[in-house]
């Protein structure tokens, strides 16, 4: 007697901690869903079996809650429930019980159908993606603008030299317009990149460096080989404009790669008829 009432007891535990469970989100509500569902499968098969008949319900009202929810919201709740589900009317059908949730869950299932349930999941994951590109693209834009001002404050700086200021804006200036032509004309990804380093990562690093150093001896103390900081940022500049050169002239050497490689064919396969009639 007093093994079956210790039995009663876990299965009105079991139950109690299931209600606090099955309707809740999250991987600790799931886990204590399955650990109450291995116990009530344990005690089917004991004096305590009448815990699977509470529990089916409880089971099936939570599929049923899940189901109609969002489906990319509550997928793994769930998929949980219907598995517990599952366990529990299997267990119930091995210890020789009726599993009588078949029958209002087939029913709640064919509303769910009727309902359009497939295609409300549908439009609701559909506008959840396009509310959530919308929220990325816009803290994109955001974040941008936030950049472009930063770098406008950067490049701007009051500290810097008057005539580093106007060939770093005329580096800038250049890079620019190098962009937009390479972007044009669909040039290669590496050399669209290499411009944005420039502006956006190079010509920022070596101004920032500049601004650094104490104002009283950046243009008066040498730091390298007798240079000051005004002199070694100025070459970053130059080191800068030249490789804008190089990536310019890279560009028009692709660029004129496919007209020579068409001029070659065309002169392989038909330059030579007219040699042949001349003969």
């Amino acid at each position: 007697m007093t093994m079956e009432w210790i039995l009663h007891l876990v299965a009105v535990g079991a139950f109690i901690t299931m209600l606090t469970s099955a309707f809740c989100r999250g991987s600790e509500a799931r886990i204590r869903t399955i650990a109450c569902t291995a116990v009530m499968v344990g005690l089917a098969f004991t004096p305590a079996q009448w815990i699977v008949h509470v529990g089916m319900p409880v089971l099936m009202l939570s599929s049923v809650e899940f189901l109609f929810r969002p489906l990319h919201k509550c997928r793994e709740e769930l998929i949980t429930a219907f598995g517990c589900l599952a366990a529990v009317i299997v267990a119930t059908i091995v210890s020789g019980q009726p599993p009588w949730v078949l029958f209002p869950l087939a029913c709640f299932i064919g509303l769910w159908l009727i309902s359009g349930g497939p295609q409300r999941n549908r439009r609701r994951q559909s506008r959840e993606l396009q509310r959530r590109a919308f929220h990325e693209a816009a803290a994109r834009d955001a974040s941008m603008r936030i950049n472009r001002q930063e770098l406008h404050q950067l490049f701007n700086h009051p500290r810097l030299p008057a005539q580093s200021r106007q060939t770093l804006h005329e580096l800038l200036r250049r890079a620019d317009a190098l962009h937009r032509e390479l972007r044009s004309h669909d040039a290669s990804a590496r050399l669209v990149f290499e411009v944005e380093q420039i502006h956006e990562d190079f010509a920022p690093t070596a101004v920032r460096g500049y601004l650094a150093l104490p104002p009283s001896t950046a243009d008066s103390l040498p730091l390298q080989d007798g240079k000051t900081g005004v002199q070694l940022f100025d070459e970053q500049l130059a080191l800068l404009d030249g490789a804008l050169d190089d990536i310019a002239a890279e560009a028009r050497t692709h660029g004129s790669e496919g007209l020579l490689a068409s001029y070659r064919f065309l002169q392989d396969k038909f330059g030579h008829a007219d040699d042949e009639l001349k003969l």
